[in-house]
């Protein structure tokens, strides 16, 4: 303790004194020192586990083998599935082999294109969405000479091509030309019965303009003309000159009272 400093009994050294205000200096409980420097070391540790050295798999890779597996057991394969699968470095790499043994024959090995399309555009003919991939994958397209691989290499091998080929998407591999409508997240095409919507409204509002054209009302009064082969434009003269002199007509006069004469006095 430093000359002028006092010590209290509760605080301990009291080391600044401001405006009545007390600071002391007092060590730190061990129980927190050992937290913090724990914490610290934890940290560091885990880094170097998790990412540093990748010995473990990191928390995006553990909950897509979680989402993988419960796909496998019978699960349903969505858009978040794939796209995670997709970021499972683990994943990629099989689903990398796998591609390279079937798939490259049609679709190059750096899925430029060959027989099949360009993999690595912005274009897709079948759907971009990664469930439109691993529909296209599984099921195939037997028009387009595409096999259905899920029979042949099961939902898992099916799940990790589809990751590989996601990983893919939008690298422009110099290859095949584009084939197919341009895809981007969220622009899905829209349902058909919404197609076939839009296109009845269009054909209404096309109906509803052609009706109030001045043809289309020509065409209409000419339509309602008298058979005796009076245009319509005559009839609607004639009309308008009926009411014209049931309007002229004079009211009829009203009858005047009749008045009997009054009886003459007796003489």
């Amino acid at each position: 303790m430093s000359e002028g400093n006092r010590r209290d009994e509760i605080q301990g050294e009291i080391i600044h004194v401001y405006d009545g205000i007390e600071e002391a200096d007092n060590e730190l409980p061990l129980w927190w020192l050992f937290t913090f420097y724990g914490a610290i070391i934890f940290a560091v540790g885990y880094w170097y586990y998790y990412e540093g050295f990748a010995v473990g798999p990191s928390s995006m890779q553990a909950y897509a083998g979680e989402l993988a597996a419960a796909a496998a057991a019978g699960g349903e394969v969505t858009d978040e599935l794939l796209d995670a699968m997709a970021q499972d470095d683990a994943a990629i790499a099989a689903g990398r082999e796998t591609f390279a043994g079937q798939c490259a024959v049609c679709h190059r090995e750096d899925a430029g294109g060959n027989i099949g399309p360009n993999l690595t555009d912005r274009y897709w003919l079948h759907g971009g969405s990664p469930v439109d991939i691993h529909r296209t994958i599984q099921d195939g397209v037997p028009t387009a000479s595409m096999p259905p691989w899920g029979a042949v290499l099961g939902p898992v091998a099916v799940q990790q091509v589809t990751a590989y080929v996601i990983s893919l998407r939008n690298t422009d591999v110099d290859g095949k030309a584009p084939q197919g409508e341009l895809w981007s997240p969220g622009a899905a095409a829209a349902p058909e019965e919404g197609a076939e919507g839009a296109e009845a409204a269009s054909g209404a509002e096309a109906a509803g303009g052609a009706e109030g054209t001045p043809e289309a009302a020509s065409a209409e009064a000419d339509e309602a003309a008298p058979a005796n082969g009076e245009s319509a434009h005559d009839a609607d003269d004639a009309v308008a000159g009926d009411v014209g002199a049931a309007a002229a007509a004079p009211a009829p006069a009203e009858a005047d009272p009749v008045h009997e004469p009054a009886p003459r006095p007796e003489e």
